[in-house]
């Protein structure tokens, strides 16, 4: 992922986008939904006028921050998703999304 789609999604995650918890149907990354758009972070296509149904709502967790603990409920679906999964390359991309959420938490921690 480029520094610019990093931060794009960043700055779509903090004006009230959505994860969306269907993967991306290209290469089954993480998708933000926004306007009727959805972005996938890991490849950067994006589809327009998608249904938002599929958005994981931004309810406040125990952290009071949504948008993180949707986050970390993502990363713990994939870590979950990970140790059922044999394919290697399947793995690889799993393990490539959990680190991708990690680097967004990470942003979203220094704003």
């Amino acid at each position: 992922m480029s520094k610019e789609l990093t931060k794009r999604a960043v700055e779509m995650l903090l004006k009230g986008a959505t994860l969306v918890s269907d993967p991306c149907p290209y290469c089954k990354g993480v998708r933000i939904m926004n306007d009727g758009s959805a972005l996938c972070i890991t490849c950067g296509k994006e589809a327009k006028k998608e249904q938002d149904e599929t958005a994981i709502p931004k309810t406040e967790g125990k952290s009071g921050n949504g948008v993180i603990d949707t986050l970390d409920q993502k990363i713990k679906e994939l870590a979950e998703a990970l140790q059922k999964e044999k394919d290697y390359e399947k793995q690889k991309q799993i393990l490539y999304a959990m680190n991708e959420i990690i680097i967004i938490k990470e942003k979203l921690a220094k704003i």
